[in-house]
C-alpha cells in the first residue's frame, strides 16, 4: 500500500484533500480490496494502483458536482463498493446506498462496511431492475451512480427510475464514453431524463481520460420502467 504521502500528492495534483483519517480508511479500504479481490472477483487492478486508478477515480465526481448536504445517494452495480465507499469516505453526511446483484460481492460490501467501520452506507443485494420498482427506491435518491456496468443506453434504465426529480444520474465511462450518448438518446428521453452533460479529466501519473456523463431526472419515470430483469441488456430503448 502507498505511503500516506503518496494519495495526498495524487489528490492534490486534482485540487481534492483528504484528512490523516481519511486516508487511514482508504488505505484500509485497498487492503481489504487487494486481501478478497481473488475470492470475490473484484478488480484486476492492485497495490499503488487501487489509489488511482479506483479511489481518484471515484473522487472525481466531487469535481463533476457538489452534491447538497446529506442527500441519497445509490451506487448501482457496486462490486468492490466503487465508486460508493470512496464516495462516503470523502463526505461522510451521504447517505450511501451499495446494489450489488452478486451475492458474493454483496458479501464483501458487508465486510466492508463492517470493518471501516461506516455509518450511514447500506449494502443491497438486489438487481436495478427490480428495486427500481419498489417503494423506498423509485425516484427516492438525489444521485444514482454507476461506474463499468454497462453501456449507457442500458445503464439509464437501471438508473434514472431511482433517481428523484431534480436529482442527477451519473455514468463513469472512458474516453469512448461520449460516443454513447447519441445511441442513449431515446432511453433518456424515455425514462425521464434531460440533455446529458460531460465533465472530462484524466488521471494523473498515467493521463488516462476519464469522463463523467451526467444524466439530469427532469421527468417521472413512466410506470413501466424499468423492465424485467434481463430485459434492457437484451432489448435497449
Amino acid at each position: 500500500m502507498p505511503d500516506k504521502r503518496e494519495p495526498l500528492a495524487l489528490l492534490e495534483e486534482k485540487g481534492l484533500s483528504l484528512s490523516p483519517g481519511q486516508v487511514e480508511l482508504l488505505n484500509r479500504y485497498a487492503q481489504l480490496i487487494d486481501l478478497y479481490s481473488r475470492r470475490f472477483n473484484l478488480t484486476r487492478i492492485s497495490g499503488e494502483e487501487i489509489w488511482r486508478k479506483h479511489f481518484l477515480d471515484s473522487l472525481l465526481l466531487f469535481k463533476a458536482l457538489e452534491p447538497p448536504l446529506s442527500v441519497k445517494v445509490v451506487d448501482v452495480g457496486s462490486g468492490a463498493g466503487l465508486p460508493g465507499v470512496v464516495l462516503k469516505i470523502y463526505r461522510p453526511d451521504l447517505k450511501i446506498t451499495l446494489l450489488e446483484s452478486q451475492r458474493k460481492r454483496f458479501l464483501f460490501l458487508v465486510q466492508v462496511i463492517k470493518e471501516l467501520g461506516l455509518e450511514g452506507v447500506i449494502p443491497l443485494w438486489g438487481r436495478a431492475e427490480e428495486v427500481g420498482q419498489k417503494r423506498g427506491h423509485r425516484e427516492s435518491y438525489y444521485l444514482a451512480v454507476a461506474r463499468a456496468v454497462a453501456p449507457l443506453n442500458v445503464l439509464a434504465e437501471y438508473c434514472l427510475p431511482l433517481v428523484e426529480l431534480g436529482g442527477i444520474m451519473v455514468a463513469y465511462k472512458g474516453p469512448k464514453g461520449e460516443e454513447e450518448i447519441q445511441e442513449a438518446a431515446r432511453a433518456v428521453e424515455i425514462l425521464g431524463g434531460g440533455k446529458p452533460e460531460v465533465y472530462r479529466d484524466t488521471l494523473p501519473r498515467g493521463g488516462e481520460e476519464r469522463l463523467l456523463i451526467l444524466v439530469p431526472k427532469v421527468k417521472p419515470t413512466p410506470p413501466p420502467y424499468p423492465r424485467r430483469p434481463g430485459i434492457p441488456e437484451k432489448r435497449p430503448l
